[in-house]
Parts: structure tokens; C-alpha cells; sequence
């Protein structure tokens, strides 16, 4: 199983509430569905723009929050919201899968990044808004993974 910086830091950073984003056991999805419900911490989003070598206004758009509040909520509280914790812990979880597809970090965010063919050129970040988006994605990697060609 891969593990990445961002995943790595999961329990460091939310006082032992949150899995590997990738676990797949059921003690893991409830750790994942609590910490995300109670709101991932703000550091989260720097480590995944850290990881994946982008700005975090362009996180900050996928998860549908604009600079002013991420600014007001740096003053009045240390985590994101429940809905945005979500599309965080979904573009992590996609991330940590392109790791283990393409072996490394830098590969797996370049391939994030770069317009694909079978997404009818969009770039794979841009469609992680979206859950039906995020379903493109992973069906994506896993083709890639599996060598599957539909």
C-alpha cells in the first residue's frame, strides 16, 4: 500500500482521528468519516498544494471555497468545513492512488495536471470537484493500473 506525505501526516495532524485516506478497512472508513465530518485541520490543504506542486487557490477552487473565507477562517478556526474536508480527503485519496499507479509523487501529480484524452481533455484535478467527476478519475487510474483499454 502507498503512502504519501500527505497520507503520512493524517494522524499527526488531526489529533489521531484520521486513517490513511487509501485504508480500506472499516475501522479506518469510520476514523476517515470522522475526521472529515469534524473538519480536517487547515494545514491539510498546504501539505496536498505541497504535494501536489500547485498553488492552494487552485485547491481552494475545487473545493469550492473562495480566499476571503479560507483568510477568515485562518483567524476564527484551525479546520475546514465538513464539505470541504470532504473534497480535500477525495483529491488525497485520488492522489495516493495515482502514486501507487505511477510509482512516485512528482509523476502522479504531473499526471493530475496535464489534460487527458480519456477525460475528454480535461486535467483529472479539475474534475475532483465533483463526485461523478472523481468517479471518471479513479475509473481512469484504475484502467491505467490494470491496462485495461475500453
Amino acid at each position: 500500500m502507498c503512502v504519501t506525505l500527505a497520507s503520512a501526516r493524517h494522524l499527526a495532524d488531526n489529533d489521531g482521528q484520521m486513517a490513511h485516506a487509501i485504508s480500506v478497512t472499516p475501522a479506518g472508513t469510520t476514523q476517515v468519516i470522522g475526521a472529515v465530518r469534524k473538519g480536517l485541520p487547515l494545514g491539510r490543504l498546504t501539505q496536498m498544494a505541497q504535494a501536489l506542486s500547485v498553488d492552494r487557490a487552485v485547491l481552494l477552487r475545487i473545493l469550492g471555497v473562495s480566499q476571503r473565507t479560507m483568510q477568515r477562517k485562518q483567524v476564527h478556526s484551525d479546520r475546514l468545513s465538513p464539505a470541504a474536508s470532504d473534497r480535500l480527503s477525495r483529491i488525497d485519496r485520488i492522489y495516493s492512488l495515482s502514486v501507487a499507479v505511477f510509482g512516485d509523487g512528482e509523476k502522479a501529480a504531473q499526471w493530475l495536471k496535464r489534460p487527458s484524452r480519456a477525460l475528454a481533455n480535461e486535467t483529472p484535478l479539475k474534475l475532483l470537484d465533483t463526485d461523478a467527476g472523481t468517479q471518471r478519475v479513479e475509473r481512469e487510474l484504475r484502467q491505467i493500473q490494470y491496462g485495461f483499454v475500453y
